[in-house]
């Protein structure tokens, strides 16, 4: 059906009982915003996907970082992001689509002369939302950085309109740097620590996305680890448990600022270390022992070598431990680390140090005697996310580079039985 006259009141009134519905929109106005939450229920689903290439209200971008339960992305492409489209599911779990000419502003759903049409057919409802899917899992999350960015562009005056597009221009090109890597973006920005502890459907498919890409990178790099000297240096005995957690349990703590993939001892050597203790700090269990772990956060991937915290790898410490009171020891472990001191560091749970600042063997075994059991020790680097190194193409190559760095020191560390 088409409608030639003001698509305001359609809109409403299809607000008004819908239980979800999706927006792709090249802009939305501070008063189109409010009109749209004016007349919605509190419980609706809310999707909006949003071009950047024409002047949404910043005021929109605010409201939509400080509501992490709406999901909301950003579009770029090398054109323009021009389409409007509503999509609406009824109560009854029907749709109805609109597609037309009007952005999400007064004058385009009410004032200017604009042409839409409506759909009712299911099937093409069910196509304009795999449509609308299938762009949005190619958006971005929208974070600080890129609303900050965006309203410094925002401000400039309307007669600057070529410096305000060059100023779009560097913020599309800023957005479109991880297309060639691994992980993408959005994979990064979950870790920022607002959404630690917050759970909903956008975060838990992303972060399912995020475990699924380190299976993927453990299905290339674990058969090259013999190659590269790994020869002792196992995934956990439990397919399942071989990546961190995705998703929030009893045991969690209900937070999720990481996710790692991670190797050590094999299901030989843990069960020779079981005891009576079935605590959470439990000898034989696969993450209290010392293992080497490729972990992502926020900004970066960290390559570490990494003993547990709350009386984990009591067992690899305490021999650690009383290994550098040889002296022959101590300085073997010292020529050793030597050989990472451009880019590691050592974090023992109360300061972090760069291993080329410890000039001597005194100070390394110090750190390590110092060390709060309750606290991770860490030996480690961190690659920027948007890194060469971290591409499609190279990240396997440099992930086993490092472990193969990191894998002498494990040997140190590691009890021997």
């Amino acid at each position: 059906m088409i409608i030639d006259k003001s698509i305001k009141s359609k809109i409403k009134s299809e607000l008004i009982d819908a239980k979800s519905f999706w927006i792709a929109t090249a802009m939305i106005s501070n008063n189109g915003w409010n009109f749209i939450q004016k007349n919605i229920s509190k419980n609706i689903a809310q999707h909006f996907l949003i071009g950047i290439d024409l002047a949404t209200d910043p005021i929109v971008f605010d409201t939509l970082l400080d509501n992490l339960n709406i999901n909301a992305r950003v579009y770029q492409t090398n054109f323009t992001f021009h389409p409007k489209v509503y999509i609406f599911q009824k109560v009854d779990n029907s749709y109805v689509a609109y597609i037309g000419s009007s952005n999400t502003t007064n004058w385009g759903l009410e004032k200017n002369v604009e042409m839409s049409f409506q759909v009712n057919d299911q099937g093409e409802c069910r196509k304009l939302l795999k449509w609308f899917n299938d762009l949005y899992n190619n958006g971005y999350i929208i974070t600080k950085d890129f609303v900050d960015d965006y309203k410094s562009k925002f401000v400039k005056t309307s007669f600057q309109k070529k410096i305000i597009q060059q100023d779009i221009d560097k913020i599309s090109n800023e957005l479109s740097k991880d297309k060639g890597q691994f992980f993408s973006r959005n994979h990064h920005e979950i870790f920022q620590k607002k959404y630690h502890r917050l759970e909903n459907a956008e975060l838990k498919k992303i972060r399912k996305e995020v475990s699924g890409k380190f299976k993927e990178l453990h299905e290339v790099i674990y058969p090259q680890f013999k190659d590269f000297g790994l020869n002792d240096l196992h995934c956990h005995h439990s397919s399942r448990s071989i990546i961190s957690r995705d998703y929030f349990n009893q045991f969690s703590g209900k937070i999720i600022n990481a996710i790692w993939l991670h190797y050590g001892k094999s299901l030989k050597q843990l069960d020779e270390l079981k005891n009576k203790d079935k605590s959470i700090n439990k000898p034989h269990s696969f993450i209290n022992n010392v293992r080497i772990q490729v972990i992502i956060h926020e900004k970066n991937i960290g390559i570490w070598l990494v003993l547990g915290r709350n009386g984990g790898s009591f067992k690899d410490r305490e021999y650690f431990k009383n290994s550098l009171n040889n002296k022959d020891e101590l300085n073997n472990f010292y020529e050793t680390i030597e050989n990472i001191k451009d880019e590691y560091w050592i974090d023992n749970g109360l300061k972090s140090v760069k291993v080329k600042d410890i000039l001597d063997a005194e100070v390394l075994r110090q750190m390590v005697n110092q060390s709060n059991i309750k606290d991770y020790f860490i030996i480690g680097r961190e690659i920027n996310f948007l890194d060469e190194k971290l591409s499609k193409e190279n990240i396997s190559k440099t992930i086993l580079t490092e472990f193969k760095k990191l894998y002498p020191l494990y040997e140190l560390m590691k009890a021997k039985q």
